[in-house]
């Protein structure tokens, strides 16, 4: 979100009450904006994906119940990785049939589970490892064996029960017939196989998911002739699912992965199936009328005569990259909206730039072998248009057969740019020290939120600005008094401070990267909006040990004091759900805001805030408001979406006995 928007954002909450000094419940919080979680909804469903497309939000990048109800509510799908995950969805009221169910490590109690739920579930492996291992009574299960034999999946099951994922599922649903039949509203039971399509690494190899090693999915080179024998055996298979990598990977990449696992589907299609196969695979009628709910459509297969489909559901994952170098949207958004949203920065480009220009470095959009991401020059979003509009035209120019009649449902599995730009972070300056000519600021904010940022901050830098103790900007003088701040450095640095908003540090930039600058007259004090030197700082969190840092020697206003205000932006996703129990701290809450509303007053929480009435918050309306605490101030309405953390939860945590 714009600087301008997250520092109106802060100064009222603080007016009301949200942040304060008075306690430590009110040190720090997640401030998450719902006009923008809802803009960026929105530009995704706008985007010309398949009609019918299922987009399920990736719990995993923030499963704050309430969040999630909001992406329900939305008409979003959920994607889920655990079990814990997978009953937060179910909870969260998402429909079985618009929960997908991704796990490289799913249990035989795990399968059960979903089974039984009727939720999707794209299965990981089927083999029984390289070089094969002994099961009890002598049990070889070794490459010999293909998903095709007859007796393998005995063979593979063995008396352990530690049998192939696939094996696993083939026991349950042969043991209970009952759970391949459709779901209560007529919709076809979805069981897939992930697939790695090999295609390579993107610029971050831990997040890149489709090199030729992955501990995702079945490599789809050297496996080809089994996952065609796995869905002649099983005819219950009836999806495939892929994901190549989860940050940095170029859309070309990606699309050419979805391309590899697409032609195994048309594959698939081509083989002459067995009777029974075509008998069992043939989906309920009314399952087409479940495809606008999340569920696959009918399986007609288009024109009349036309033997059923066999592959249902064609799930594509996630991983649109995301931009953390700057506030500037119209990559997320498309160039218009983000206009007309109040978040376009001075950056946004002519129509002819093929649209916003990343800083493509690891920590950026992670571009990998080049500058353009998306196609039609240098930015994320091409041509002036949303991520997601470029995305689903990249993909339909490659496979065009994917938008006919009879294709398959299309899933996408998008978290992270989903909701990573809608939330900043606030910690109140608890003491400031000088050691070493620099000045060391000490807050609640660091490595237990930050993980990341804080140990990788090459990749994952953290960009910190400085507010005063009523939210106003600390606005620093520059070599020719007082300006916006540093400009913008190469690479992932900040850029410029909108409307002389407290200049960011990026902790990729403070930890020896371009862009340093010397302060000048170190010991200069200001006020509240007063400018105010430069100086070298050190912003520390509070974990025991020296590396939980978010910023090394960054230039920042020297004026910082303790009462004012550390904000990190971009933390809408793989933040709090990373939270790390070191230390035993308290999670900090979070608040769901909106602009939308007019001011009822200046400060102070709203008549019956306090006591959870709330009535409707954040601009929303409708079951997902009801009962949620809200406050206003300055014209900003917020929402409570999840409390804080006390002390006695976690001692909870370590003593459960």
């Amino acid at each position: 979100m714009a600087a301008e928007r997250r520092s109106a954002a802060l100064q009222a909450a603080i007016a009301a009450g949200i942040l304060s000094q008075d306690d430590d419940e009110g040190s720090s919080a997640i401030l998450m904006d719902l006009d923008l979680v809802k803009a960026t909804a929105g530009a995704m469903q706008a985007a010309p994906f398949p009609p019918g497309t299922l987009h399920a939000f990736a719990v995993k990048a923030n499963p704050v119940g309430r969040l999630l109800q909001l992406m329900r509510d939305m008409g979003l799908g959920a994607e889920v990785a655990s079990l814990g995950e997978l009953r937060q969805a179910l909870g969260c009221g998402f429909a079985p049939g618009g929960v997908v169910f991704d796990s490289p490590i799913k249990t035989r109690q795990e399968l059960g589970f979903a089974l039984r739920a009727g939720v999707r579930l794209n299965l990981d492996n089927f083999q029984a490892g390289p070089g094969g291992r002994k099961g009890e009574g002598g049990r070889q299960l070794g490459r010999e064996a293909s998903p095709g034999d007859a007796g393998w999946a005995h063979r593979a099951r063995g008396a352990s029960g530690l049998a192939p994922e696939l094996e696993r599922v083939a026991a349950v649903v042969e043991a209970d017939p009952s759970l391949l039949r459709p779901t209560p509203d007529g919709a076809t039971r979805l069981i897939g196989l992930r697939i790695n399509p090999q295609v390579g690494e993107g610029s971050i190899a831990a997040l890149s998911t489709a090199g030729k090693v992955s501990k995702f999915g079945i490599p789809l080179t050297e496996s080809r002739g089994e996952l065609l024998a796995a869905f002649r055996r099983h005819p219950w298979l009836n999806a495939l699912h892929l994901h190549v990598g989860s940050q940095g990977v170029p859309l070309e990449l990606t699309v050419e992965g979805v391309a590899r696992v697409a032609e195994l589907a048309r594959e698939v299609e081509a083989a002459e199936p067995a009777a029974e196969v075509a008998e069992e695979a043939s989906p309920a009628p009314a399952a087409a009328e479940a495809a606008a709910a999340g569920d696959a459509g009918s399986g007609g297969g288009g024109a009349a005569g036309r033997r059923p489909r066999r592959i249902l559901a064609f799930d594509i994952g996630g991983g649109l990259p995301v931009q953390y170098g700057n506030d500037d949207l119209a990559w997320l958004l498309g160039a218009e909206a983000a206009r007309e949203f109040g978040l376009a920065s001075s950056r946004v480009p002519a129509e002819d730039t093929g649209g916003a220009e990343p800083s493509c470095g690891a920590a950026e959009c992670g571009g990998g072998g080049g500058g353009s991401i998306g196609g039609g020059g240098g930015g994320i979003g091409g041509g002036g248009g949303s991520v997601f509009a470029t995305y689903a035209g990249l993909l339909r120019r490659r496979l065009p057969w994917l938008w006919e009649e009879g294709a398959p449902q299309l899933v996408t599995e998008f978290g992270r740019c989903v909701v990573a730009k809608a939330a900043f972070a606030a910690g109140r300056v608890e003491y400031v020290k000088s050691a070493g000519g620099r000045r060391v600021v000490v807050c609640p904010l660091g490595a237990d939120l930050l993980l990341r940022a804080v140990y990788l901050p090459a990749t994952w830098p953290a960009r910190v600005e400085l507010a005063a103790a009523d939210g106003a900007p600390l606005r620093a003088r520059g070599p020719s008094g007082p300006g916006p701040g540093p400009g913008p450095g190469p690479g992932p640095g900040p850029g410029p401070g909108p409307g002389g908003a407290s200049p960011a540090a990026s902790s990729s930039e403070a930890r020896g990267g371009p862009g340093q600058r010397e302060a000048e007259g170190a010991g200069t004090e200001a006020g509240a909006g007063e400018s105010a030197d430069l100086i070298p700082t050190d912003v520390v969190g509070p974990l025991c040990f020296q590396g939980d840092k978010l910023a090394e020697a960054a230039p920042l206003p020297g004026c910082v004091r303790p009462g004012d205000w550390v904000v990190v932006a971009d933390v809408g996703a793989y933040t709090l759900s990373m939270y790390s129990r070191y230390n035993s701290r308290c999670s900090p809450g979070v608040w769901g805001f909106s602009h939308s509303h007019g001011s009822r007053g200046e400060g102070g929480a709203e008549a019956g805030g306090e006591g959870g009435g709330g009535g409707e918050g954040g601009g929303e309306s409708g079951a997902w408001a009801e009962g949620l605490e809200a406050r206003e101030a300055r014209g900003v309405r917020f929402v409570r979406m999840r409390r804080g953390e006390g002390v006695e939860e976690v001692m909870g945590f370590w003593n459960m006995v």
